[in-house]
């Protein structure tokens, strides 16, 4: 393995799932991502392991590259929670941690953690704006329809007063509030169409942040493609398969209503198992990055071009060794 010197513009979404990895095999497959200079990693939570504690692990584990909590929850946790947590892993981190913050979904807020799902764009900005605060150390009063506060400062100094965070949206709205308070956009699941449409209603906002754009693309290397196109078609019909998806809205609103229209009565048919073998090979190969390695790393570079700041995958296989010559081999030859 050729050791990289610069960072490249790509990240790593570790979506661990017991069928997936091992968390060692995970943290040595992090550790391989920070050698060859990939610039983040995205550890997502719904309900399975708690978040916090694998970015810290993470964090402790490598030494250059970033980490990002992939989503947090707004419903789940206090704005002060989370402003001092962020705090915290930045500190002890050395100013590589990123607050990812989202809405989440009815079914995880309330079949989940038991709350009302209710406003969470609502919500999303109010956390946003309590957490700059905090870093601030600010302790004036903040008076919104779910939080007021004030009084009370961060009884430590965070590295930074400004702490990156990036916004999981999907929809209209979501995006027009991350062009304007978040630093950075992380969609997911969304077909490719999605960055300049992204890029277009973030620049709309009426604000003068710069949101990089961040999306992540299920990663699915094969000679054959046709071997492995299922296992993407798998994850969109999961995403897409109800008829309330957010993911799916997005993706007709983006050209596939056709695509999206065939998949969903599927679904609604015999689940996703049906679902999947209507999912369309351009709406898969859309939202993935399929086909041999070449294959793969021109995609990456066309991504990339097409305005994406940062290109993040979905962890390829289980194992380091495994992992190793596909992560090294999707690197565009320009970033080598």
């Amino acid at each position: 393995m050729s050791q990289q010197l610069t960072t490249v513009p790509l990240g790593l979404n570790l979506g661990l799932w017991d069928r997936m990895s091992s968390w060692d095999d995970t943290l040595e497959i992090a550790r391989l991502a920070d050698e060859l200079g990939y610039d983040c990693l995205l550890i997502p939570e719904s309900f399975g392991r708690d978040g916090v504690s694998l970015c810290d692990r993470l964090l402790a584990a490598t030494s250059r590259i970033k980490v990002c909590f992939g989503i947090a929850n707004v419903f789940s946790r206090s704005p002060a929670v989370l402003a001092s947590t962020a705090a915290t892993l930045d500190e002890l981190s050395g100013g590589r941690f990123i607050l990812g913050l989202g809405g989440s979904t009815p079914n995880l807020v309330e079949g989940w953690h038991g709350l009302q799902f209710k406003a969470p764009l609502a919500r999303t900005r109010e956390t946003i704006e309590i957490c700059r605060r905090i870093w601030a150390r600010d302790p004036s009063p903040y008076a919104g329809r779910f939080f007021q506060t004030g009084g009370i400062k961060l009884a430590f100094q965070p590295l930074r007063a400004e702490i990156p965070i990036w916004q999981g949206a999907v929809l209209q709205n979501g995006l027009n509030l991350c062009g304007e308070l978040a630093d950075g956009w992380i969609p997911a699941n969304l077909p490719t169409e999605c960055i300049e449409w992204g890029r277009e209603l973030m620049a709309a906002a009426d604000s003068e942040r710069a949101v990089s754009i961040n999306p992540t693309f299920q990663l699915a290397v094969h000679e054959d493609p046709a071997q492995i196109l299922p296992i993407v078609k798998f994850g969109i019909a999961m995403y897409y398969g109800q008829s309330t998806s957010p993911y799916a809205r997005a993706a007709a609103a983006l050209g596939y209503a056709d695509d999206v229209a065939a998949l969903q009565a599927a679904y609604s048919e015999g689940g996703s198992q049906q679902a999947t073998a209507e999912v369309s090979d351009r709406l898969a190969e859309s939202v993935g990055i399929v086909g041999s390695l070449t294959q793969c790393r021109e995609r990456v570079g066309q991504l990339l071009g097409a305005g994406a700041d940062r290109l993040v995958v979905t962890m390829p296989a289980p194992t380091r060794a495994e992992c190793e010559p596909i992560l090294e081999g999707i690197i565009p030859d320009h970033y080598r």
